[in-house]
Formats: C-alpha cells, structure tokens, sequence
C-alpha cells in the first residue's frame, strides 16, 4: 500500500518540480535560468546601501553575491535565486575555514609599511594583518616563517593594526623598518624608541575600516578571500595549495 501511494505521488508530481536532467538547472549553468544585475540588486538591498559594484555567482549554489559600499565600507550579502532572501551575515568553508563572506579587492593592497617574509618575487603573495599583543598572532607569526622555508614560493607581507596594542608603539615598530624589530615585539619585546608620526600605519588603520577587518589575525589570500584567525605552517600551506603554480 505504502509503495503505491508513492508510486502516485510521483506519477502526479508537476513535471516542473522533478527537473534533475534534460532541462532545468540540472540541465545547464544557473546562469541559463536566472540573472540578476547591479541595478536590481541596489533596488532589493535595505536603505543605507549606496552602491553595488558587482554582481557574480556565489561559491554557495542557488546565491548571489553582491558586493557594494554603505557608508564608505565595502560589504558583501547574498541573495538567493527566487529575490526574496538576503543573507548578510558570514559565510565560511568548512574545509579550510575561508570566509566568503568577506573578500577584498587585491589591487588596493599596498605594502608600504609591511614586513615581507619570503622572496618578494614569489608566486604567491599573502597579506597578514596582526598585532603585536594578540596572542594568536604570536603564535602563528612563527608559523609564517615554516611556511616559507617549507615553500619559497609563498611570501607574507606583514601589516600591523593597533586593535590591541597602542599606536605610538606600532607607529614605533613600522617606521623602524627592521623585521627584526617585528620579531622581538612578538615575542614581548617592545621597542623603547621616541614616539614618532607613521604615515604607513595610518594608511593601514584606513583601508582595514574601509575593508573591515576588525580582528587579528586575518590574512588575505591572493584573490582577496580572508581567512580569519591563526594557523600553523601545515593548515597554511593547505590552504595556500590551490594558488601555487601548477607542476609541469
């Protein structure tokens, strides 16, 4: 009896419901069924949104990620295919930990006042925001080093943020420009030096609230996703693995 019953249910199930091949998203790319542009999405986004500027297939199936700029911060929701649900909160891979919730454009990166661990000519290149007193940036901030000696094709460029620390000792460790200086404050010991104005930190501090990045550590990938929070050498190099140049 209970095989019969599903047996008409199926049977008088809309054609349309049951679309896993032949026609459908089943059949083709999303992009064949649905669309969404810039303009529709600044009209379905709350009010406090002044700009969007871009509109592309999210990671995550059946979303689309909008990026756009509210208050003079950049931000990144989602809406779902049907234009009814906006999702605005994280979203992180599970496998490695990546928010794709939250990337940045790349081309505004600047490494002034950065210290570069590694060979500035390797293939890939990852910015490391951190801050001297924040206990999971000294931990990982050895890592750093593992992860270049076990691969001289990934490089850290090092940018301090004075969340934790005060700014006239970060303005202290940056304008020294000796990574060593870098490495004695993370490991406690802060430099002593006359305070002094630092340009570099300020630039810093600006593009971290345009971007918000508002803890440490957070790393920027060579796209532009952000992986938040400390790693050792090998959960880095995993990470890392799909942006190193392919073997021949």
């Amino acid at each position: 009896m209970l095989r019969l019953l599903l047996v008409t249910l199926l049977c008088c199930a809309p054609v349309s419901a049951w679309c896993f091949g032949g026609s459908g998203c089943g059949a083709g790319a999303c992009v064949d069924c649905h669309s969404l542009t810039p303009d529709e999405a600044m009209k379905l986004l709350p009010p406090g949104a002044e700009q969007v500027t871009s509109v592309k297939l999210s990671d995550v199936g059946g979303l689309w990620e909008v990026k756009g700029r509210a208050n003079d911060k950049m931000f990144t929701a989602y809406i779902d295919f049907s234009k009814k649900y906006l999702i605005a909160g994280r979203i992180l891979r599970l496998r490695d930990g990546v928010d794709l919730s939250h990337s940045l454009d790349v081309n505004e990166l600047n490494t002034q006042g950065a210290f570069l661990i590694g060979d500035a000519q390797a293939a890939v290149k990852v910015f490391v925001f951190t801050d001297v007193k924040c206990h999971f940036c000294q931990n990982m901030h050895p890592e750093l080093y593992k992860v270049v000696e076990q691969n001289p094709q990934i490089a850290f460029y090092v940018q301090l943020l004075p969340l934790l620390t005060d700014q006239p000792t970060v303005n202290k460790i940056v304008c020294s420009g000796d990574r060593q200086v870098l490495d004695d404050a993370m490991a406690g010991k802060l430099p002593t030096t006359p305070d002094l104005d630092c340009p570099a930190v300020d630039k810093s501090v600006a593009f971290a609230k345009r971007w918000n990045i508002r803890s440490t550590p957070t790393l920027v990938l060579p796209d532009g996703k952000i992986l938040p929070g400390g790693r050792n050498a090998t959960a880095l190099l995993e990470v890392l693995q799909e942006y190193l140049p392919a073997k021949n």
